[in-house]
């Protein structure tokens, strides 16, 4: 090999390199739940504050609440999941930079593994080196939110937190995000509103075939979570802005939308941000 050659060669390694998705557990911040009066008042009052919130001023208001939760029970569950559900919106529906984004999202899948570590076993596992996709396997059905925000704020991330190389260099963790969704199937199949269904459904169409992709999957898991969940509006904003644009489909991505702001919100179980976002994100659409 010319010097010039393995010059180039090292230079791109290295920027290849560089778009690793690096992941470290942060067994520093590995606490049990031990809820006191004082923390189950604050919960309370930010649980209050979430069910509320209708846009970026509320949220972040809502963020600063949970926070102070963990300041006495850092291994609060409930606040835990809820700033990881909180720290993944912000991302997506108020921020624009993708660096901004990837903070977000980062910081989103941090606090869904703070909220796995509650679970003794799966802690264990994770100290004994086990990756977080096999030690899942310790955690039940009190731990699905956790999972299910860490795919969540993953899928995010590879979508607008990437560039095109980091996407190619990290497109196995979607097979560790499948993993873990498949697990949450498993010891929780009624949970998420269409959500797991329309995370795998991504994971398939994302994945080469050679990782596992499948678009007959991705289509079939698309309508399970639309038909099955007509109670929950995910599904179908999930399909009118993801699965109509990746299958190049824009009049019935238009269609969906404009059924979306037809809607009543109070007609739908989805956690109220995420269900007022779904609304002001179809009506921006259709401008």
């Amino acid at each position: 090999m010319s010097m010039l050659r393995f010059v180039v060669v090292t230079i791109v390694l290295s920027i290849l390199a560089g778009c690793s998705l690096q992941r470290q557990p942060d067994l520093d911040n590995a606490h049990d739940n031990v809820p006191t009066r004082e923390s189950e008042t604050l919960l309370n009052r930010a649980e209050t504050c979430f069910n509320q919130a209708d846009g970026a001023i509320r949220l972040n208001e809502c963020r600063v609440q949970y926070e102070s939760i963990l300041k006495i029970n850092p291994g609060d569950y409930a606040a835990l999941t809820k700033l990881s559900s909180i720290n993944i919106l912000i991302g997506t529906a108020y921020t624009t930079s993708s660096t901004s984004k990837s903070r977000y999202f980062q910081l989103a899948m941090d606090y869904g593994e703070q909220a796995m570590f509650t679970n003794p076993e799966f802690r264990s596992l994770i100290e004994d080196g086990i990756p977080l996709w096999e030690a899942v396997e310790a955690l039940g059905e009190a731990e699905v939110e956790a999972m299910f925000f860490w795919v969540t704020a993953l899928q995010y991330e590879f979508k607008e937190g990437m560039s095109l190389p980091s996407k190619i260099i990290n497109v196995s963790w979607l097979e560790h995000a499948l993993v873990v969704l498949d697990h949450i199937e498993k010891v929780a199949p009624d949970f998420g509103g269409g959500g797991v269904e329309f995370a795998k459904a991504i994971c398939y169409y994302a994945l080469p075939k050679r990782n596992g992709g499948s678009k007959q999957q991705g289509d079939r898991l698309m309508q399970v979570a639309v038909e099955d969940n007509s109670d929950w509006l995910l599904p179908r904003w999930g399909r009118a802005k993801y699965y109509y644009e990746i299958t190049d489909q824009p009049e019935k991505k238009r269609e969906e939308m404009n059924w979306i702001i037809k809607q009543n919100p109070a007609d739908f179980l989805d956690p109220y941000p995420w269900r007022m976002y779904f609304f002001e994100n179809a009506a921006e659409l259709l401008k």
